[in-house]
């Protein structure tokens, strides 16, 4: 489904354009032996106390487990494995597989090593993509292949028009991005150096924006980034 995008362009004009993801289509259709086409459905695998962990507070030790799982089949429920899930709800659990009503977040933050640099409590996030301030280039470009070895991509959205005038508008800006073979980065908030939210309590990216053109037509790619690759030292 296409969201709105408030984003400007290194003019300080901005305006109000789509994004949504790109959807490939598979290459491989599955079929049965007939020909008859397939479908997916989410079945449910077991409770709780048919995984390892229920098992193991059942029986105590490993070694007991796995002497269960050889006499029998703990870990399948006749009754309830492999009905159809038609939703599902995330519920939170304790040690002992319980369902809890109350929790504490805790963010920790690791150093490049893997070491455990703090523990803090996270820091809310307001969406800031259709804010006041319009999402705009930071002045930063990036060589197309320098950018990719560089950081890893989460996600990647394709940016589009609404009518006339943001055709121009997106087709320019490709256009400077597909001359210079490079891409921009982007930057929200009143001074334009701050990550991308894309909604309320979500994660930041840092943002890229990839332009090309093929005569009249063009394509506009926001790749979004939250790790970055590093030698091994």
């Amino acid at each position: 489904m296409a969201k709105y995008i408030n984003i400007a362009d290194h003019k300080g004009r901005n305006a109000e354009v789509l994004f949504s993801g790109i959807t490939k289509k598979p290459y491989v259709k599955r079929v049965t032996p007939e020909g008859q086409d397939t479908k997916t459905l989410r079945v449910l695998k077991g409770a709780s106390a048919n995984s390892y962990e229920g098992m193991l507070l059942k029986h105590k030790t490993p070694e007991e487990v796995t002497e269960q799982l050889l006499k029998s089949d703990p870990e399948v429920d006749l009754f309830i494995t492999g009905r159809y899930i038609s939703g599902s709800s995330r519920i939170y659990i304790d040690q002992n597989l319980k369902p809890v009503a109350r929790i504490h977040k805790v963010e920790k933050v690791y150093d490049p090593d893997g070491n455990l640099k703090e523990e803090r409590i996270p820091k809310d996030t307001i969406a800031n993509i259709v804010a006041e301030f319009p999402v705009k280039p930071t002045g930063k470009k990036f060589p197309k292949k320098a950018i990719y070895n560089k950081l890893v991509f989460a996600k990647k959205y394709q940016v589009r028009h609404i009518n006339g005038l943001t055709f121009d508008f997106l087709y320019e800006t490709a256009r400077e991005l597909h001359e210079s073979e490079s891409l921009a980065m982007l930057g929200a908030g009143p001074k334009g150096n701050e990550p991308l939210i894309f909604q309320d309590g979500g994660k930041t990216y840092r943002a890229f924006l990839e332009g090309r053109i093929k005569g009249k037509s063009y394509i506009l790619l926001l790749h979004l980034s939250n790790l970055e690759l590093k030698c091994i030292r």
